[in-house]
């Protein structure tokens, strides 16, 4: 029976942990968002810029904005994790403005 529960639990926690690590990096990220008329890489550059210097860059994503008259708008997002680094790990590429 003892073992029993003891199996049951290291089920309960293997499966669980890494759902509560996923959230907790979830609350850490931030996100800056800019938008360009000129091309995506002048957004994406424009958002990378808005990173707090030492944060790590986590993702980016980039979407077309079609406007009237055959124009276009371009989006860009950053997700980051404002933690300061850890000792002995570089800044990520991008933070600093």
């Amino acid at each position: 029976m003892a073992d029993q529960l003891r199996i049951r639990a290291s089920h309960t926690i293997a499966v669980l942990l890494p759902l509560l690590l996923i959230g907790a990096g979830a609350l850490k990220a931030a996100e800056v968002t800019a938008e360009s008329i000129i091309d995506q890489a002048s957004a994406l550059r424009d958002a990378s810029s808005r990173v707090p210097v030492g944060a790590r860059v986590l993702s980016s994503d980039c979407s077309d904005i079609a406007l009237p008259g055959l124009s276009f708008r371009y989006r860009c997002s950053v997700r980051y994790d404002p933690a300061p680094p850890r000792p002995g790990t570089a800044p990520a590429p991008g933070g600093t403005p």
